[in-house]
């Protein structure tokens, strides 16, 4: 049984939403705060967190956003978001913040339950945008975006279509999966024979990809005698031409090619960390001019022991009320609330204070 949480502060609505996927099976929790559905979700892991568009209080894609800035969350979860706006720049930024699906306004019910069985089941969903970050992101790793094809991945390819990963389990639950979506098959099919006729096809298919050069490097007849050709071209001409991270500087570091996923990113990430250590040394050596926002005269004096008293009897009171809002301990929605304004405040007021050094 999938897990479903439902948020939205509308009641009549959460409910109607709720109530409509109980009844087809899923198992719903709902949520009536954005800091509800979020605490919620990372303490349960749901499938899929539908989450309303419009807030009083707070933002549904800034609370995606930190969602899947969880890892565990981004890879076993998905987000749903129910909104009014479909715009191109919502959905873009949607699309950025990991949001799975953004589905307009009024909601066709049939619609939403079928969208929500396919995310419940990790199937292929439209992203609300297509956004090119330039090295890939969102729980995907785009190998169109960072280098000229994708023959770099055919090593990982082969190891993907070995008897342990494709064999008469995996063949059944493709043929329960087609089942499910109404596709007839018969059921006196060999598994064993059928894992081995697709591990051989894709195998010939990775084989023959292996053999075809690609248009960064030259094939055998071009390559001169004694010319090391284990060398990929550079993180800037991988990137076909797209600006870097810097704008256009070029990692000094060879970036050689590797037979697993955790190289290949590793020597990307070699070539970025040199132009960020570039950019950065510009940006750390120019001294900001000195300026006071206050006259003197304006300045007021305050007790070092009273500054303190201060910062203290805050961070009490915001445990408090942290403490207060973690979902399910107050059940009235305008005390929620209150709480959670509270809480935001006295974090912005402990933000301001300064924090003094204890002394030796």
């Amino acid at each position: 049984m999938a897990k479903v949480i439902v948020a939205d502060e509308n009641e009549g609505r959460r409910a109607l939403l709720a109530n409509s996927l109980e009844r087809e099976g899923f198992d719903i929790t709902r949520a009536s705060t954005l800091r509800q559905a979020e605490g919620t979700a990372l303490a349960t892991m749901p499938e899929v967190v539908l989450l309303e568009g419009d807030w009083s209080t707070g933002d549904a894609i800034d609370a995606s956003q930190r969602l899947m800035s969880d890892p565990e969350f981004a890879f076993k979860c998905r987000i749903v978001v129910l909104s009014r706006n479909v715009n191109d720049d919502y959905l873009s930024s949607a699309a950025k913040a990991g949001i799975a699906e953004v589905m307009s306004k009024p909601i066709d019910m049939p619609t939403l339950i079928e969208q929500i069985g396919k995310h419940s089941r990790k199937q292929f969903v439209p992203p609300p945008a297509d956004i090119d970050s330039g090295i890939g992101g969102g729980g995907t790793f785009n190998v169109g975006m960072v280098m000229g094809d994708g023959k770099w991945a055919l090593p990982m390819l082969k190891g993907l279509v070995s008897p342990e990963k494709i064999n008469a389990d995996f063949i059944n639950e493709i043929l329960q999966q087609l089942g499910e979506e109404g596709i007839e098959v018969e059921e006196d099919v060999d598994l064993s024979m059928m894992s081995s006729m697709l591990r051989v096809a894709l195998n010939r298919l990775v084989g023959e990809a292996s053999d075809i050069p690609s248009e960064d490097q030259p094939s055998e007849a071009e390559n001169e005698p004694g010319k090391d050709t284990s060398a990929v071209p550079s993180f800037k001409q991988m990137s076909k031409g797209r600006k870097t991270l810097g704008g256009g500087a070029k990692p000094t570091k060879n970036i050689k090619t590797s037979s697993s996923m955790e190289d290949i990113l590793q020597n990307q990430a070699d070539g970025i960390e040199e132009e960020i250590i570039d950019i950065m040394d510009s940006i750390l050596d120019e001294e900001p001019e000195y300026f006071s926002i206050l006259e003197d005269e304006t300045k007021v004096l305050i007790d070092p022991q009273v500054l303190k008293m201060t910062r203290l009897t805050t961070e009490i009171i915001h445990e408090l009320m942290w403490s207060l809002g973690r979902p399910g301990a107050v059940s009235d929605l305008t005390l929620m609330t209150q709480i959670e304004d509270a809480a935001k405040l006295t974090k912005e007021v402990l933000d301001s204070l300064p924090v003094q050094e204890e002394e030796e």
